[in-house]
């Protein structure tokens, strides 16, 4: 490694920076604007030590009481362990996480191996052009599919997604799912579903960068998570407003949040924009009452 002037040793070592850790919970449907669900912050250091399995068992137990349909739980690839599907299983919920491939599953016919190693033996089900709404780019998708169990739970049938890149410029996805799919179409439905999960991503990038969640300058802890609690609060209502007020929308942002290029004039969903169109109609209407009352 090379040392730049002024430095005179390089990390040693991997960086850890402390910080809050931050659970959240969505609800949303293919193509709709999402809507918050819940929002957990935790600290896994001091008094107020919390382990990840605590937050997401507490979470799903307050979602089976108050849910009245069945949902799919979407989870990226820190939930692919033994105890999510444990305890989707005890609260009798669908999921849908994006598995590791070096955990162990067992194949009917190849036994038990390593997920990548059974996903060799499985041959292509169906191609389509898929968009890369993140990329902006259209990839040619492959997909194939078979039922497993994982060696925890021999008696909770499973089904695995091996979603490949045909020109090979991503390594395969695998996802690993309840929900029972016996065709192609099924396997599509599934993976459009995890695509969709990109709402949750937004939800942390939007809070942190937008709305200043990375750096709340409060002391105590009970503050903290009022004012995270508050936040919460705002960007759901952004939220709302996007998804009640579609006409609207459009003449706010044309009237307080002006922009050109098609890059910010046709966002899919501008709340950058929407938060910065309040604020300036609101910062307008209350210099103009100022104004008034002081003349």
């Amino acid at each position: 490694m090379k040392i730049k002037p002024g430095y005179y040793k390089p990390p040693a070592s991997r960086i850890c920076v402390p910080g809050f850790h931050w659970t959240a919970t969505l609800v949303s449907a293919l193509g709709e604007t999402p809507s918050v669900c819940q929002m957990n912050w935790w600290t896994s250091r001091g008094k107020y030590k919390e382990w990840a399995s605590n937050i997401m068992f507490r979470m799903l137990k307050k979602l089976n009481q108050s849910l009245i349909v069945k949902v799919l739980h979407v989870l990226d690839r820190g939930y692919a362990s033994a105890w999510t599907i444990e305890w989707m299983t005890h609260f009798e919920q669908d999921f849908l996480v994006r598995w590791k491939k070096n955990i162990l599953l067992t194949h009917p016919q190849k036994g038990t191996k390593q997920t990548h190693q059974i996903a060799r033996y499985l041959k292509t089900s169906s191609k389509k052009l898929v968009l890369d709404n993140q990329r902006k780019i259209i990839r040619h998708i492959c997909l194939a599919f078979c039922a497993v169990v994982h060696p925890d739970f021999p008696d909770k049938e499973l089904y695995l997604i091996v979603v490949r890149d045909k020109k090979g410029q991503q390594a395969p996805m695998y996802l690993l799912t309840s929900c029972t799919i016996l065709s192609s179409k099924d396997a599509w439905q599934i993976l459009h579903s995890y695509m969709h999960r990109w709402n949750v991503e937004q939800a942390f990038r939007v809070g942190k960068a937008e709305l200043g969640l990375e750096s709340p300058r409060l002391w105590f802890w009970e503050n903290r998570l009022k004012l995270m609690a508050i936040v919460t609060l705002v960007y759901d209502f952004l939220l709302s407003m996007i998804r009640n007020w579609g006409s609207f929308i459009p003449i706010l942002l044309r009237k307080w949040c002006h922009r050109t290029g098609n890059r910010y004039r046709m966002p899919s969903i501008p709340i950058y924009r929407v938060r910065l169109a309040i604020s300036n109609c609101l910062n307008n209407f209350m210099n103009y009452a100022f104004l008034q009352n002081s003349g």
